[in-house]
């Protein structure tokens, strides 16, 4: 039987195998998250007030979303997509966890609002697409070395 060594010597498992190992190594490159981070805060008044940073929101996935708002005798609704919370006569902090990016209606007084929304990014993950390239190629081609090792052995010239 041929050893390790000697299937080794055919170049297209040798290849194969140095392409699905590179696949790996790529592949697991674009697990690398980096977090990124938003924050904004100030007083609003009576209208309608959309809070965060729409670019923002839209380039990255996993949020964490955190809305502080703090008021004296305030009325106002917090709009998150479909769902509205109306709060009437807010005297103190309330902290909202918002699905989506929230508006707020401002109905009388003023409120204080701290906004934060924390994201992960995977920069690499665009390389995952190569990764999964060399992995069909590798495959192939340590199919293709294998079979030919596996017909010297049997033909007896390994």
């Amino acid at each position: 039987m041929g050893t390790l060594k000697e299937a080794l010597g055919y170049p297209f498992l040798r290849a194969g195998l140095i392409m699905l190992l590179l696949a790996v190594i790529i592949s697991a490159m674009g697990l690398y998250g980096v977090d990124k981070s938003y924050s904004s805060n100030g007083t609003l008044g009576k209208g309608r007030h959309f809070l965060g940073d729409e670019d923002f929101e839209k380039s990255y996935v996993y949020y964490n979303r955190t809305l502080i708002i703090s008021s004296s005798n305030a009325t106002f609704s917090v709009i998150q997509g479909n769902v509205t919370e109306r709060y009437t006569q807010l005297n103190g902090t309330v902290k909202i966890i918002p699905t989506t990016r929230p508006a707020i209606d401002v109905f009388n007084g003023t409120l204080n609002y701290t906004y934060t929304v924390s994201a992960k990014d995977y920069p690499y993950a665009i390389y995952s697409l190569i990764a999964f390239v060399l992995m069909l190629v590798g495959t192939v081609m340590a199919f293709i070395g294998y079979t030919q090792f596996l017909r010297d052995v049997k033909e007896g010239k390994r």
